[in-house]
């Protein structure tokens, strides 16, 4: 019998980056030394974080302090507003890190679907969560970053929920992505928690991800 460890920081407030970062490397520890698996959800304080494929081009203002970390992915911003997922797993071996990657975007789809109404989609060539059309140019509503080590993962999505438009993602080139915008649940017609899309998205996530996983989890307990 499995057991998955939900570390609620959402729970708790808005929590800082490293601070978050911090704990899911400790959960990483113990997950690929056969410890239980775990999902993070965090909202965070502003902050840039820029993954190993970020390019020079794609910050646009040299005065913000970015983060650099070891995801996979271009600069991005987290902070109020958006939910932060952090599956800190063990998965089944070999590991296919295209599968894992397709898994999340199919749990979120799920949600954005069915409890939003939304008809999100994924874009051959791009990673994440997607609404097209309406005459407005692709969008993303969910981005994906992630990393495996040792066949536990680290990183997640971050799933806009209620962000501001006027200071969230200023001063970069979101995702490296020039052709392309960013949007919300609530620019999109949702009018939401990030509590409340917590709740709602992970019963679908964790059923999208179970498949991948060296352990399927039968029981959730809160730490």
């Amino acid at each position: 019998m499995s057991h998955m460890r939900i570390v609620d920081l959402i729970a708790r407030g808005r929590t800082d980056y490293l601070a978050a970062d911090a704990r899911q490397r400790e959960l990483h520890r113990e997950v690929r030394n056969g410890g239980e698996d775990a999902l993070i959800l965090a909202e965070f304080t502003p902050t840039y974080t820029a993954g190993r494929h970020t390019a020079p081009q794609d910050v646009r203002d040299a005065r913000l302090p970015i983060l650099h970390v070891d995801r996979a992915g271009s600069v991005t911003w987290h902070g109020p507003g958006q939910l932060v997922v952090y599956p800190v797993v063990r998965l089944r071996e070999p590991v296919d890190l295209i599968a894992w990657i397709r898994a999340i975007e199919a749990g979120v789809l799920s949600a954005v679907r069915t409890e939003w109404g939304l008809p999100a989609r994924t874009i051959e060539g791009r990673a994440g969560v997607w609404l097209t059309g309406r005459g407005r140019p692709d969008r993303k509503i969910c981005a994906i970053g992630l990393k495996v080590a040792q066949a536990a993962t680290l990183h997640g999505l971050a799933l806009n929920v209620s962000i501001d438009p006027n200071t969230a993602f200023a001063g970069i080139v979101p995702c490296g992505l020039t052709d392309a915008d960013v949007t919300s649940l609530e620019r999109e017609g949702v009018s939401t928690t990030v509590r409340t899309a917590a709740d709602l998205l992970v019963p679908h996530l964790l059923e999208a991800i179970t498949p991948r996983l060296a352990v399927a989890p039968t029981i959730l307990h809160a730490v």
